[in-house]
């Protein structure tokens, strides 16, 4: 029973995992997701200051710790919610199951045949 338990949880865990090793593929940019956000939308540091009741220096040290990947979570998330975005996460293990190994075979084959690459 539990074995099954196990395995049932480690099914589900690989359908959610999917996407997120697709996600893998994007490096984060150089100025870091939150600058690179901040700037692509043309929300200005005032803005999120305000939202978050900080100074516009704060802000941009966040940017910088999210750079540096020494920002918290719960940082992040905040920053995220100030300019209207979601924060996604997730663990994606290193190891691929063979489902998905056989997935992406298939979508590779269907790929080509679709574009003839």
């Amino acid at each position: 029973m539990r074995r099954a338990l196990q395995e049932k949880a480690r099914m589900e865990m690989e359908r959610r995992v999917r996407p997120l090793r697709r996600a893998r593929q994007t490096r984060r940019p150089s100025e870091g997701w939150l600058r690179a956000m901040r700037q692509a939308v043309g929300i200005p540091l005032r803005e999120i200051a305000e939202c978050m009741n900080l100074t516009e220096k704060m802000v941009l040290q966040m940017e910088r710790s999210e750079q540096k990947s020494s920002i918290s979570l719960r940082r992040l998330e905040e920053t995220a919610r100030a300019m209207q975005c979601d924060l996604v996460y997730g663990l994606v293990p290193w190891q691929r199951s063979l489902e998905d190994r056989a997935l992406e075979l298939v979508e590779r084959e269907l790929w080509r045949k679709r574009f003839g690459r």
